[in-house]
């Protein structure tokens, strides 16, 4: 009985370290709770029915254009025809710098035409594609879409709370059936499934690579928090770390990653590619570095992005990369010069002219 009881007392000790140790890592993203989901039927009615968001309502206010594209300042005009139009997320955007600051503005300057640009935060590449073929009538000549290095991962998911954080997440994707590309839309739950997402995943949304509790992405906040806290250890962020590979989400640029995300985002480029062709436009594919990827080139190694490269490059697709300029241009010194703060954020002023300078050249030595 004595041990019996002990076996008890010791496992209502794990549990409760277990739970403090599980409120702790929540809001690191390494596991999730269920969602709240007061706001929900408002969330419903403004989204984007197609991307998710931005809702259409808020284009023509704040700092969106009646077009859906961010200001330009030096081109405020948004029914001018654009000569440069730009798709992507918050590096296209300019997260954390006014609209003056932003690399289309500062491209439109260069070029001394309207460059417009349609970035939004939290995109995947699928959204973007999405958002170009789909939703955004732009004729501009040239398309450049951005794709930011760890925009890998987002290309599997469909409701970006389980990757960072946030609420009503949801998002399109692309899936590979049979070897051929095809798209799977918005998600729409009710209240009701949304409360229960984080347990019921598989069942509400089956193409979500980051299933909680799936062993790789979080773990759910819920009895036994032992065994959440065991799912947060296993990680793919926790277990790339600890295998010292960085950036993390470096291994879903792998060939055989069982999420497919490779494949599939050289896929949908491809097709944006193929549309841009159809509509007499001339398609640019940039990749965008993080810090990591500008430390790894200038020390000889590849960009953890570099299998992507190739395949667009296999495929006849024009790629821009933009870590070669800034290696090359930022010689000698800190690349933490060109972050808001380093590692953990978007480019500061400079950083975001460095990235119109480099797709400056490239446009400019392709039409020599």
């Amino acid at each position: 009985m004595l041990y019996v009881l002990a076996a008890a007392v010791l496992a209502l000790l794990v549990e409760a370290l277990s739970f403090v140790a599980a409120s702790i890592l929540l809001p690191t993203g390494l596991l999730v709770a269920q969602p709240d989901v007061s706001g929900y039927a408002e969330y419903l009615q403004i989204r984007d029915p197609l991307l998710g968001w931005p809702s259409p309502d808020i284009y023509g206010t704040g700092e969106y254009d009646v077009a859906g594209s961010r200001i330009v300042p030096a081109f405020p005009d948004a029914t001018a025809d654009s000569c440069v139009a730009l798709f992507g997320d918050s590096f296209t955007w300019g997260d954390e710098v006014g609209p003056e600051h932003a690399y289309g503005n500062v491209l439109a300057e260069m070029l001394g035409c309207r460059v417009a640009n349609y970035g939004v935060g939290g995109y995947g590449t699928d959204q973007a594609a999405i958002r170009y073929m789909q939703a955004v009538k732009d004729a501009a000549p040239v398309v450049v879409l951005g794709h930011f290095a760890d925009n890998i991962t987002r290309n599997v998911n469909q409701l970006r709370d389980f990757i960072a954080g946030g609420r009503f997440g949801f998002k399109p994707r692309f899936v590979l059936e049979q070897g051929r590309l095809q798209q799977v839309p918005l998600p729409t739950l009710t209240a009701t499934e949304y409360g229960n997402v984080a347990t019921e995943a598989g069942e509400l949304l089956p193409h979500e690579y980051f299933q909680p509790g799936k062993w790789g992405a979080a773990g759910v906040l819920q009895f036994p928090y032992s065994l959440a806290v065991a799912h947060a250890a296993a990680h793919y962020r926790v277990t790339a770390a600890l295998q010292g590979i960085r950036p993390t989400y470096a291994p879903f640029y792998s060939v055989d990653h069982p999420s497919g995300a490779l494949r599939v985002t050289a896929m949908l480029l491809a097709r944006a590619a193929a549309v841009a062709a159809a509509r007499g436009q001339r398609f640019v594919v940039l990749l965008i570095p993080d810090l990591h990827d500008l430390e790894a080139v200038r020390a000889g190694e590849p960009a953890a992005y570099a299998p992507l490269a190739a395949a667009l490059g296999a495929m006849g697709i024009e790629v821009v990369d933009a870590v070669d300029y800034f290696v090359a241009e930022h010689a000698g010194r800190d690349f933490c010069d060109l972050f808001v703060t380093c590692g953990t954020s978007h480019f500061n002023p400079a950083g975001y002219r460095m990235l119109a300078e480099a797709v400056y050249a490239a446009i400019n030595q392709s039409a020599e």
